[in-house]
């Protein structure tokens, strides 16, 4: 190779290395975050609501009939109350569909430190309280759904159903996702601790889905906004480290064993973060209560997402035979 093409490759290397610095640096620096305003105006339409509860400002949607049988819906991991868009749609003409962004998630905020798990079950109930609410079933998903667990079995005068899915009741074990998946998560934690750009967000939810073309732009959207206001990643990683300790680390089965509600399961057996094995072990570990099990061969970790209709569908007609 010629010298002046050796120097002309080198300075075009060097420019493309200067351009990467400078893109996760910014990145780095927060640069391109959308603002929790920006968030909130574009996700919190009606029927929104922000409410004061103890020390955490809600983001919260309480629809349907008042005077019907009560809902509440427990959100996953990295998601909000725009994961039961669907679910709720088909619920809120007989019931009254109650869910809200837990802390760190989403659009609501707490001054206090997070407790993991535990500290939602307390927030939860004086959401309750402050409703006024007595009797009502859950509808939980992913540690949304171990989280329902744990507050029935807490509370067995209250809670009349569980309808749950994708449950882990112990540590998940590593999820099965591919060499670029694990290449992005890597470069989060490594190198731009404080963003993932909307193609993480893209890729990761398809490999999440049974049937990755189920997957719309729309959920992408809300989904990259939400998890990326600023301070979010930090206050994600606090609640993991407490969620470690407060229920990883004995696992929620001595209190799936205490619930006797009756329970719906519902499960994604392609789901690479909680194989459908898992269902199986659930079922014996709800001793106490009665388990109807419907499994989705096609679908992975978000069957409410990924085929809301259905999924829906199968959902109301348990809770219209189960909850008088």
């Amino acid at each position: 190779m010629k010298r002046g093409t050796m120097k002309r490759l080198l300075k075009i290397v060097g420019l493309l290395a200067l351009a990467l610095a400078a893109v996760l640096g910014t990145m780095r620096a927060g640069w391109w975050n959308p603002s929790y305003e920006e968030v909130r105006a574009a996700q919190a339409s009606a029927p929104s609501t922000f409410e004061k509860i103890g020390t955490a400002t809600l983001h919260m949607r309480d629809e349907g009939p008042r005077d019907g049988p009560v809902v509440i819906m427990l959100h996953s991991s990295m998601t909000n109350l725009r994961e039961w868009d669907g679910w709720a749609d088909a619920l809120k003409d007989r019931y009254r569909v109650i869910r809200f962004d837990w802390p760190p998630y989403g659009l609501s905020t707490d001054s206090a430190p997070s407790t993991g798990m535990p500290g939602v079950v307390s927030l939860l109930e004086q959401v309750v309280a402050a409703k006024g609410l007595t009797r009502f079933a859950l509808v939980g998903t992913s540690s949304g759904a171990t989280i329902s667990t744990l507050y029935a079995a807490r509370h067995p005068d209250q809670v009349t159903a569980l309808a749950l899915s994708a449950l882990p009741l112990e540590a998940p074990p590593p999820t099965d996702f591919s060499r670029l998946m694990w290449a992005m998560i890597w470069t989060h934690e490594n190198l731009v601790p404080n963003y993932y750009p909307r193609a993480y967000y893209r890729q990761s939810l398809s490999e999440l889905y049974g049937r990755p073309e189920r997957l719309t732009e729309a959920t992408v959207d809300w989904y990259y906004e939400t998890n990326t206001i600023p301070g979010g990643f930090a206050r994600v990683k606090a609640y993991w480290e407490a969620n470690k300790k407060a229920v990883w680390a004995k696992g929620a089965a001595g209190d799936a064993a205490k619930v006797g509600a009756p329970i719906l399961l519902q499960w994604g057996d392609r789901d690479p973060v909680l194989p459908k094995a898992l269902a199986t072990k659930a079922v014996s570990q709800f001793s106490g209560t009665k388990v109807d099990v419907i499994h989705y061969p096609d679908l992975g970790h978000y069957p409410m997402l990924e085929l809301p209709e259905e999924t829906a569908r199968d959902l109301r007609l348990w809770l219209d035979r189960t909850v008088k």
